[in-house]
């Protein structure tokens, strides 16, 4: 829709394919010239996993228009394709921050534009301190307040909005001169041995094997059951299925990562099952995972490798 609406309402020239294509994007760019790209969801991950070659930033690119792009990534991926950033955040149902190439600084989603106000607010409605994380709110400044109709859920629609605050559903926090920064969603988060670990690191080390075509990373109930914890799982899709090395990988992830970020489960899949707008689709991993469906590697407390197919 971003890309769409640009076109139709400033009669720019868009490229709009079928479906995304990692792989054929720098191509396509230049084939038709596209100066500016729009990303979303895992998409940076996807493309950033991709061979490095010695002409990625020989392209038309100058802008990539993001919403998702990982904090981790965002100066590497600037460099390598030779692009400036632009985030932003938002939904369907109202709330916008924006973040201008050079204006904010690298991982924020932006601050929110004149007719809005942004507070961040902890689970008993009380406002967080910067830097302090809590459930993204949005309220009109304008005349009209915000207000959300889903299609036969009124119960839904009155809960989605408190005292004119649209609640996103969403945690994250704001530093002291405002500038948003986007954790997860609510509920989503990874907390391992009472630490919360960020998911985008994870991505990006196993993002740059060689082995790896495309990943995601995600918490799944801890083994110990230990309330709120989680185990850290990385779906990988392997460039060769036939030549995978699980013990390769956990050995990559055990040099560069911190011990508690190291992944408990590798789930081999042929391809991450994704929405129409490339963000990851948690639940149906997950659903595989507790069913033991697929090839799964664990490693042991021992650091030995377990596999099953």
């Amino acid at each position: 829709m971003v890309t769409l609406a640009s076109a139709l309402y400033f009669g720019y020239r868009a490229v709009i394919s079928e479906r995304f294509t990692k792989s054929r994007l720098l191509d396509i760019s230049r084939k038709y010239g596209c100066t500016v790209f729009t990303l979303l969801g895992g998409m940076a991950t996807a493309i950033y996993s991709e061979p490095t070659r010695p002409d990625d930033a020989d392209t038309p690119f100058r802008l990539v228009i993001s919403a998702g792009m990982p904090a981790t990534l965002w100066e590497t991926f600037a460099r390598r394709f030779g692009v400036e950033i632009l985030e932003f955040y938002g939904a369907a149902e109202g709330g916008l921050c924006i973040n201008l190439p050079g204006k904010g600084p690298a991982g924020s989603v932006g601050r929110p534009p004149a007719n809005l106000e942004l507070k961040i607010f902890d689970d008993e409605g009380h406002e967080c301190a910067p830097g302090e994380p809590g459930e993204i709110c949005f309220r009109s400044l304008g005349k009209d307040p915000l207000a959300v109709n889903y299609l036969k859920d009124p119960a839904a629609s009155k809960d989605k909005v408190t005292d004119g605050w649209l609640r996103m559903g969403d945690i994250g926090h704001v530093d002291a001169e405002g500038w948003l920064f986007f954790h997860h969603r609510k509920g989503s988060a990874i907390r391992r041995n009472g630490e919360f670990i960020t998911p985008a690191v994870i991505e990006k080390l196993l993002a740059e094997h060689p082995q790896v075509q495309d990943v995601f990373v995600y918490g799944c109930p801890a083994a110990s059951g230990a309330p709120g914890e989680k185990d850290v799982v990385a779906a990988v899709v392997p460039v060769d299925l036939a030549a995978f090395d699980p013990a390769a990988i956990f050995c990559h992830c055990r040099a560069g990562l911190e011990p508690n970020s190291v992944p408990v489960v590798l789930q081999v899949v042929e391809s991450i099952p994704k929405t129409a707008s490339e963000k990851p689709q948690e639940r149906f991993l997950l659903k595989d995972l507790t069913a033991g469906v697929g090839w799964l590697a664990r490693v042991s407390d021992h650091q030995q490798l377990q596999t099953a197919k």
